[in-house]
């Protein structure tokens, strides 16, 4: 068995201890079950309104609205890349979400195919990370897209390690990203 049969093999295992002992959990916390479920499925929009926010400049801080704007389209240019990035991998990988392997339905309805890497801790941490030239703002994003990617999990949707490979791909294009739209401005 190569390295790379042994590590996936490692992190499926592992995955499935994660996914067990979440779901356990259903049963004694009823209302966070009901909190993960909204953050799960509104927070891509939510981040998305913050970023409208930043861009129309009413909470303009000490920045120059080129400078925002410019930060609020990188982030939006990174998650599109992380999406286009992970849609090859997930089809080559073909690998089922939790609960098409353990035996519950997830939290929050989903249809069946491919959960690795997750789009949704790419892309929030793409348009987090993207616009980490905007005071603020940046930090509502991250811990937006941090309660994202927990909510992920715990819904049932994704295994922990999808969501790990989908947050450092996402953090990787939104900083690329950033550095370039920083670079572009200064010149």
């Amino acid at each position: 068995m190569g390295i790379t049969n042994w590590i996936w093999q490692t992190c499926t295992y592992c995955d499935a201890l994660i996914t067990r002992e979440i779901h356990r959990l259903w049963r004694r916390l009823p209302w966070l079950n009901a909190a993960m479920v909204v953050v799960a499925k509104y927070t891509p929009v939510f981040m998305l309104a913050v970023l409208v926010v930043a861009a129309t400049g009413i909470l303009q801080t000490t920045q120059h609205y080129v400078v925002t704007f410019a930060s609020v389209s990188s982030s939006i240019v990174a998650a599109v890349a992380i999406r286009l990035i992970h849609e090859p991998i997930s089809r080559m990988t073909a690998r089922p979400r939790p609960f098409d392997t353990e035996p519950f339905e997830p939290l929050l309805a989903h249809e069946q195919g491919e959960s690795f890497p997750s789009n949704h801790a790419g892309g929030a941490l793409a348009l987090a990370c993207g616009a980490i030239h905007l005071p603020f703002f940046r930090e509502i994003l991250l811990v937006m897209a941090l309660c994202l990617c927990f909510s992920r999990i715990y819904c049932g949707l994704h295994h922990f390690s999808d969501v790990v490979v989908g947050a450092i791909g996402g953090t990787t294009v939104g900083l690329l990203c950033a550095g370039i739209q920083a670079g572009i401005h200064l010149s």
